[in-house]
């Protein structure tokens, strides 16, 4: 499986990521609504500071009979309004939209009189002109002086109060968002490692339904220990498992009872035959009657290793290869073949019933010798930890028939007496020890087995 595979299947890690991401938005969020906030403190202060300055331009405003209009104020809060570069502006326009006086000639030229004369009602500024650092802000509103209705114009130039809180927004808003992102890794890893705790009683379960099976039907998942999401879960699986227990049950006792009850007449009808003084027309069928003798006794050996738990001892993998090879030299010689044994000098060691993985391996060797060309030899090597290998030098195994090599009744030589049963059982047995059955083609040629048992 991929990597990306293995990440985005897996949902504790979706669940973090997306945990994660919504993290950084909320803090995005967050840094967004402070710099809004921020932005709007900067507005109001200003309008604040320019409805202020209106107040005290309409409180110093005179305007007198036959006289000029004119604004008196001290000198020091006239300043402002004064010099080259003045920061305060301040001017008056009749209902007409004529400029009726301006506090800076210096100010008006700058700007220009038309851009005076067109300022609306209300609050202004030059920042798309001029820029932020640069802009001048206006407040317009109506004025009234002695029944006359006239218009005015206060204005200021950006402070560095706005600068101050510009920069403030800024630093906020970059600061939040490096910020993040470190502690975006620590949300993740904080929130992947709830997730994966938070899911543990999903493994725990999931472990718990792998060991229901063929193998061990009477095992069942423990629901009292489980959430109260997962019981639900959990008690279906136990109730499929009581109806598996039941049907394996059913068919092994099925499966013994027609073995048994085959035997018999089959060991009788081979006694006849065997003291009839009249020879049987077909030699052949006596042959026939041994082969079905002997698959009826692999069908109770089969039924007997499920059914019966198998005696737990320590047992070392070389004696019991040992005396397997030795057994079945003779019946090796007998068909112009051979066996070799090897085996490592420490002691490969394994719990289990010895007689019943003597009976793994003879079967799996038995294999060997039908596959092998005549006068080569089927060698047999004890490996550590605890691993038999098997090797003969037949044609190998197709890739066809490698995934149903261990299934009962397949085999491939019906037509030479072949029950489908040796590798069976042997698979069986394997299961039994907590241990596995590998097959391989051989690069040199041949199949080669291991039964690759569990280290005592």
């Amino acid at each position: 499986m991929r990597l990306s595979e293995r990440l985005f299947g897996s949902i504790g890690f979706r669940l973090s990521l997306q945990l994660s991401l919504l993290f950084v938005l909320f803090a995005a969020a967050c840094a967004l609504l402070i710099g809004y906030q921020l932005s709007n403190i900067d507005e109001t202060a200003r309008s604040l500071r320019l409805q202020r300055q209106a107040g005290e331009i309409s409180q110093a405003f005179r305007l007198g009979d036959g006289t000029s209009p004119a604004v008196h104020l001290p000198a020091d809060r006239m300043a402002p309004y004064q010099g080259d570069a003045p920061t305060f502006l301040y001017a008056l326009r009749d209902g007409a939209g004529n400029i009726i006086m301006t506090s800076s000639a210096a100010m008006q030229n700058r700007l220009g009189l038309q851009f005076i004369r067109q300022l609306p009602f209300g609050e202004t500024d030059t920042e798309g002109r001029d820029g932020l650092n640069n802009a001048f802000y206006f407040l317009v509103r109506p004025l009234s002086a002695k029944g006359e209705n006239l218009v005015l114009i206060v204005g200021q130039h950006s402070s560095p109060i706005d600068a101050l809180l510009r920069d403030v927004e800024w630093r906020l808003l970059t600061g939040t968002l490096l910020a993040a992102i470190p502690i975006c890794l620590i949300v993740f890893g904080a929130s992947l490692a709830i997730v994966r705790s938070g899911f543990a009683p999903v493994r725990r379960l999931s472990q718990a339904t792998d060991r229901i099976g063929p193998g061990d039907p009477e095992a069942r998942i423990a629901e009292a220990y489980l959430p109260v999401e997962l019981r639900g879960l959990a008690e279906a699986a136990n109730a499929a498992a009581g109806r598996l227990q039941q049907a394996i049950t059913s068919q092994r006792r099925f499966t013994a009872d027609t073995a048994h009850q085959l035997l018999t007449p089959l060991a009788l009808l081979s006694a006849r035959i065997e003291q009839s003084a009249v020879p049987h027309p077909d030699p052949g069928l006596r042959g026939d009657i041994m082969r079905m003798q002997n698959l009826v006794r692999q069908l109770l050996n089969l039924s007997r290793l499920a059914a019966v738990p198998l005696p737990q001892e320590k047992v070392d993998l070389r004696t019991v290869a040992k005396d397997v090879v030795a057994a079945m030299a003779p019946l090796a010689i007998a068909e112009g073949k051979s066996l070799s044994y090897e085996a490592s000098e420490a002691p490969c060691l394994t719990t289990g019933d010895a007689s019943a993985i003597g009976e793994a391996l003879a079967n799996v060797i038995r294999n060997g010798l039908r596959h092998t060309a005549l006068g080569t030899c089927v060698e047999i090597a004890v490996e550590l930890p605890a691993v038999i290998a098997v090797a003969d030098k037949g044609d190998g195994i197709a890739e066809a028939y490698r995934q149903r090599l261990l299934e009962p009744f397949f085999t491939t030589e019906a037509d030479k007496g072949g029950s489908g049963l040796g590798l069976a059982i042997v698979d069986e047995i394997m299961r039994q020890h907590g241990g596995a059955v590998e097959v391989e083609n051989r690069l040199e040629g041949g199949a080669l087995f291991r039964l690759r048992f569990k280290t005592a």
